[in-house]
């Protein structure tokens, strides 16, 4: 789409990370891979509220899904191994988010253990993060918010040169777990930048990491492998046609439940898992109209684990498939999306036989207006409607309209107020695959309904900015199991409220930059707060988080940036489980606090090599995150129950060639 002096306005006014300060003054044209969710200006309004750039990931060197999202205090991503991380976006569950990779949405884990998004960090031109429930124009099901990444292209590679073709050559060491990291990318375009083509390739090889105290910890280590290849073909000056491939792959000799300790129940198993996704892009943006700027993604993701349990290997599979079809128009001060989105779900465990297959359908408008450069508006609307067929051959449906409003007032110059309501729905869906054909459903099961409440205030100074908001989200009737053991799905007593507010601070003077982010939340379902083992990806809870950002660019081939975080223990509380069943008990329960510092340095040596250092967990604190589950060894019954700790110091050197 072209850039219109409203979406230019907002876009600079929302995102302050640095690689945005560094890079606003390079006015570039929007082409299809740039920022896709809505860009209004003010804390509480709906759509984009965080932008992560791929300059941000290769700085810490990411590996993992902690690592893309650690400067972000909203997020919290516990697990010492990538099968078992999970996503909590201000402590609702990644069961309750939007996740898509270039428009294919990831919608269902396969194990219930185990993540249901695994990415290659290498191949991310950038990640977008909408908190809350906000935006019609995101997707269905986004009760707790969304989570868009996208991949690079070649333009992208090519972008600072004059070349027509080019590659990349990387070469990683972690310390911890002794691993190894190679990558090789190349990336081509004609003349006339046209037609492009890029292809990555990575391997690594990590071992057991290592906490603290020089334990270690167990199954944590694997391999993996990437292959991602895109292209891009601009037919004509309007209309261009997009094609992507990537095949991840992980396996190891990883712990049947990632997310536990090791224990004579939960053993060491063989494990592979796999996503395979194949995505299709269509755009057509009219030169003389700014009101059509069409787009169609169709996409297929294919998630994939193996695991024994005990000398039988166990196969589940989660396949999806969908159309996503937008059209943006700009009618003077007006910017309208509109669309529809169209998903088929399949959920089947080789070892029944059995499957689910569940789809959704859903229409959207979100429109943003202008007035006077003082004040902004943002109104929208979806409708979706949801159907499952569980493996017992019931069939459930339902459906339902979730409106958003928003507004942002400019009070001063620099100062604006902003205030937002939003809501979503989420109808049922299939169950992860090792849970098909061992867990039902309650015939009366019905959508899931969020709303959120958001206030905010920024302020824009000369060289700095700041941003204040406090959030309130319910999610209503929530699907789950009545105990972390139950086997049948219903729609929960109790509603899922979550409150808080958070701050952030930018400012950038000459060649120094410091970020300072705060997030404070609670998330109680009846009074009981939420906790990861209990309420699994449905939400957990956190003690405060504040996370300082610090960086230094010596010359314009060197730079140094410190990181530290600080997350503040919650006070022991119970926890009511099996509420008035068989098994009803009271459970204590305490979050350790902790401080973690981080280190990196960049420099380019010669203009076709570049030296990167990143040093994780400078000072060796042994913890427990507190995204992972919760240590509850010292209640009889639960001696087993608990995560491992995260991994202690890790020193990561990159190595970079182009050419």
């Amino acid at each position: 789409m072209k850039m219109t002096t409203l979406t230019s306005a907002v876009i600079t006014a929302l995102i302050s990370s640095p690689a945005w300060a560094e890079q606003q003054n390079n006015k570039k044209k929007v082409e299809q891979d740039d920022v896709e969710m809505i860009v209004v200006k003010g804390q509480a309004t709906s759509g984009l509220d965080r932008l992560i750039t791929d300059e941000e990931l290769a700085k810490i060197q990411a590996n993992d899904l902690a690592d893309i999202f650690r400067s972000d205090t909203s997020i919290n991503v516990g697990g010492s191994v990538g099968m078992s991380q999970k996503i909590y976006l201000r402590n609702v569950g990644e069961d309750m988010l939007h996740i898509s990779i270039d428009g294919a949405e990831i919608a269902e884990a396969v194990f219930h253990h185990a993540g249901r998004l695994t990415v290659e960090p290498e191949i991310l031109k950038q990640v977008e993060i909408e908190a809350g429930t906000g935006s019609a124009a995101v997707g269905p099901g986004a009760l707790g918010g969304s989570v868009q990444l996208t991949t690079k292209n070649a333009i992208d590679m090519l972008k600072d040169s004059d070349a027509n073709f080019g590659g990349l050559l990387k070469a990683a060491h972690f310390s911890n777990g002794d691993g190894n990291k190679l990558s090789l990318t190349a990336y081509a375009a004609d003349d006339t930048r046209k037609y492009s083509a890029i292809v990555s390739l990575s391997k690594s090889d990590i071992g057991n990491l290592e906490d603290g105290d020089g334990n270690e910890l167990v199954g944590t280590g694997s391999e993996k492998a990437l292959g991602y290849i895109k292209g891009v073909a601009y037919l004509t000056d309007e209309q261009y046609v997009s094609v992507s491939y990537e095949n991840l792959e992980e396996e190891g000799d990883i712990l049947y439940k990632p997310e536990l300790i090791p224990s004579n129940k939960n053993w060491l198993s063989p494990t592979k898992g796999t996503r395979e996704s194949l995505i299709v892009n269509y755009g057509y943006d009219a030169i003389d109209s700014d009101a059509i700027d069409f787009r169609v993604t169709a996409y297929q993701t294919e998630l994939e684990q193996t695991r024994f349990y005990g000398e039988s290997p166990v196969y589940g599979e989660v396949v999806s498939k969908g159309i996503n079809i937008k059209n943006k128009s700009q009618f003077d001060s007006l910017y309208l999306v509109y669309g529809l989105n169209y998903r088929t779900d399949e959920s089947s465990l080789e070892e029944t036989p059995t499957k689910e297959e569940g789809s959704v359908i859903g229409i959207f408008a979100q429109g943003v207006v202008n007035i006077a450069d003082v004040v902004t508006l943002s109104t929208g609307a979806r409708f979706d409607d949801y159907e499952l067929t569980d493996w017992t051959g019931q069939k459930i449906t339902d459906s339902g309209v979730s409106p958003n409003f928003s507004a942002s007032v400019e009070v001063t110059e620099g100062l604006s107020l902003s205030a937002g309501y939003a809501s979503a729905i989420r109808g049922p869906k299939v169950k992860d695959s090792y849970k098909v054909g061992y867990y039902t459903n309650d015939p009366d099961l019905k959508a899931e309904t969020a709303t959120n409440l958001e206030f905010g205030v920024d302020y824009q100074g000369e060289n700095f900015e700041i941003g204040v908001g406090r959030y309130q989200s319910k999610i209503k009737d929530p699907i789950g199991n009545m105990a972390p053991w139950g086997k049948l799905a219903e729609n929960l007593d109790h509603d899922l409220e979550t409150e808080g507010y958070y701050l952030q601070v930018d400012f950038n003077i000459a060649d120094f930059y410091a970020h300072i982010d705060l997030n404070h939340a609670t998330s109680e379902f009846n009074g009981d707060t939420a906790t990861r083992y209990f309420h699994s990806s449905t939400a957990t809870s956190m003690g405060d988080n504040y996370l300082l950002d610090l960086s230094y660019e010596i010359n314009q081939n060197i730079r140094l940036g410190w990181v530290t975080q600080y997350v503040e223990a919650m006070d022991p509380f119970e926890v009511l489980v099996d509420e008035g069943g068989d098994w009803e008990e009271t459970l204590s329960v305490y979050k350790q606090g902790y401080t973690l510092h981080d280190f990196y340095a960049s420099w380019q040596i010669v203009d076709s090599l570049k030296a990167n250092l990143a040093v994780k967990n400078l000072f060796d604190k042994t913890y427990l995150s507190q995204g992972s589950v919760e240590d509850l060894t010292h209640n009889p019954g639960y001696e087993i129950i608990s995560g491992q700790n995260s991994a202690g110091r890790d020193i990561r050197l990159t190595l970079a060639y182009s050419f």
